[in-house]
């Protein structure tokens, strides 16, 4: 009875439950795009801290209190915050990002000026990015999101590339360029579109999160 038992659980979970941590470390594509985010994300602290460091320049002719020296971490982060806000949420992209050809995308049918506050809160601190990078990367879904990028449904991708995590991966992580995709029986995805529920958005499998709703494996909506 015990060997019945057995037989009838399948470990779905095993292998559905991907991470960005576990495509990244033998991914060049993947690197690259964090490379090109990291990049980014260093231009545009340069350019929206070159505003409070001629603030704070003006201390050594003693027009401002010297105290104020200490609030300047502070306002080189909320700046930055601000200005990246404002210029994803009117041209989808910094200086940074348009410099190494990336652009922010809404996974839903709107990207308002909260979202862009919010996915671009973390740039208060550099630990709070590299948290918000972290989280992002050790849960499931698109792998080139951070938990910020979760939370308000939306992705980074560079020029010309799909925005749905599905069309990514398909183009990019599965396996070394030009190498042929395994296919599987007619049986095989006969069994896996009967035992699935597909995301409206993205086409990706949902998975049951209880009280009625779904997450998607790939892009992280709710639904």
């Amino acid at each position: 009875m015990i060997d019945g038992q057995s037989e009838g659980i399948k470990p779905k979970l095993e292998i559905n439950m991907v991470t960005g941590f576990d495509l990244l470390h033998d991914n060049k594509p993947l690197q690259k795009h964090w490379i090109r985010r990291l990049i980014a994300y260093f231009i545009d602290f340069v350019v929206s801290s070159m505003v409070v460091y001629l603030v704070f320049f003006f201390l050594a002719f003693g027009i401002l209190d010297p105290s104020m020296i200490w609030y300047f971490p502070m306002t080189a982060g909320m700046v930055q915050v601000f200005y990246s806000a404002a210029l994803e949420y009117t041209s989808k992209k910094t200086l940074g990002k348009a410099m190494m050809g990336l652009e922010v995308e809404a996974l839903t049918y709107s990207f308002d000026s909260s979202d862009a506050l919010i996915r671009n809160f973390s740039k208060l601190h550099g630990i709070f990015v590299l948290l918000d990078w972290v989280i992002g990367m050790a849960s499931e879904g698109d792998p080139r999101q951070r938990y910020l990028d979760r939370l308000t449904e939306t992705t980074v991708k560079g020029f010309g590339e799909p925005l749905h995590v599905r069309d990514f991966i398909e183009d990019h992580l599965l396996g070394p360029a030009g190498e042929e995709k395994p296919k599987r029986s007619e049986k095989e995805e006969g069994e896996e579109k009967g035992d699935k529920r597909n995301c409206r958005e993205c086409g990706g499998e949902l998975l049951d999160i209880g009280e009625g709703k779904a997450r998607c494996k790939d892009c992280g909506r709710i639904q």
